[in-house]
């Protein structure tokens, strides 16, 4: 919450959010949840996340997503897709996940390091 009261206060002017997260959403809930339930998370994160910009998910990130998980003998598509956005806009990782420092090139900083950075420098 304290990431989303940054970006709402405009302090965040470099911060994105996969699409790909968006349909891991999706396809994680539909073994719970109905589709019309699965619409209304989804549309309740969008309305939180308004001030966020959404990267899309398209054919290059899912093949480098693919390939990502191939060279890392993983079975974690998901996190390989938001991996394999992240390195396609040179961006930092922002999560708590360890599963990204596995990922070469890939810079990650953790939720509360980045929201002691941000709240540091507004």
């Amino acid at each position: 919450m304290a990431i989303l009261d940054l970006a709402k206060a405009r302090k965040v002017k470099k911060l994105a959010v996969c699409g790909s997260a968006f349909v891991e959403i999706g396809v994680g809930m539909r073994g719970s949840l109905v589709r019309q339930d699965i619409v209304e998370v989804i549309r309740n994160l969008r309305a939180l996340i308004t001030s966020i910009p959404e990267l899309p998910l398209g054919s290059l990130i899912i093949m480098a997503g693919l390939e990502l998980e191939e060279r890392l003998s993983v079975s974690n598509l998901f996190d390989c897709l938001h991996a394999a956005t992240a390195l396609s806009y040179d961006a930092v990782m922002v999560s708590d996940d360890r599963f990204y420092e596995r990922v070469p090139n890939m810079k990650r900083l953790s939720l509360t390091d980045f929201v002691k950075k941000h709240a540091l420098t507004s």
